[in-house]
Formats: structure tokens, C-alpha cells, sequence
């Protein structure tokens, strides 16, 4: 892994720092369909159960309002399912550094912080 693996940018507002780590996400996937090719309808039914949680929070027509524990539980229900891995990763001190570059550079360009700069 190298620093161009990894990577920090302003969200579209402005407002918060997004570190993107494509790896994780990669190896996330595979891990899923591993899962998925050994027991179809387990790592089925978790998605589902994931996917009804994610729509019940967002559906304005759902009067039960958010439930962020629910889709956390769903969530940690796949990840038990499908036998997922932490998305964790070991920096090496090289690649630490510039990714603390990355992000300082990033935290300073947010609107809190330039809003914080003026007054």
C-alpha cells in the first residue's frame, strides 16, 4: 500500500473531510461474495434485512423516523452473516505522514475552519 491508496478531499459542502481507502472497500466486496457463493440464502437474507432498514429510514412516507440502531444492527448482522472483516488498515509511518499532510490540508480548507479563521 502506498499514499496514493489512500486519499482525503472535501466533501461537496465544504463542511467535513472524506478519507477514501479503496482497498477496504475491495476487499469488503470479495469477502461478501465469498460469503454469499458458500450460503446464498444466509447472505441473502442479511441484505435484505439491511436493505429494509436502509429504505424504512429514508422513505418520507415512514412515520417511524430514523433508527440508526436498527440499521447499525442490520449492518452488524451482515457483517456476522458473511463473516466480513474489520475495515481496518496498518499505516506504514511513511504513508501515515502523508496522509496526516492529506487531511491537515483538507481540515484547514473546510468552511468550519475558515469560518472559525474570521472571527
Amino acid at each position: 500500500m502506498s499514499a496514493a491508496d489512500l486519499s482525503a478531499r472535501l466533501d461537496g459542502y465544504g463542511t467535513g473531510v472524506i478519507l477514501r481507502f479503496d482497498q477496504i472497500r475491495a476487499e469488503t466486496l470479495d469477502q461478501l461474495a465469498r460469503a454469499w457463493a458458500d450460503d446464498q440464502a444466509a447472505v441473502t437474507d442479511a441484505l435484505d434485512r439491511l436493505a429494509a432498514m436502509v429504505q424504512r429510514t429514508t422513505d418520507p412516507d415512514d412515520d417511524t423516523g430514523w433508527h440508526p440502531a436498527a440499521v447499525d444492527a442490520a449492518r452488524d448482522d451482515l457483517e456476522t452473516v458473511a463473516g466480513l472483516d474489520a475495515a481496518e488498515v496498518t499505516l506504514r509511518h511513511d504513508t501515515a505522514i502523508a496522509l496526516a499532510g492529506e487531511l491537515q490540508e483538507a481540515a484547514g480548507a473546510t468552511f468550519t475552519a475558515r469560518t472559525r479563521e474570521a472571527a
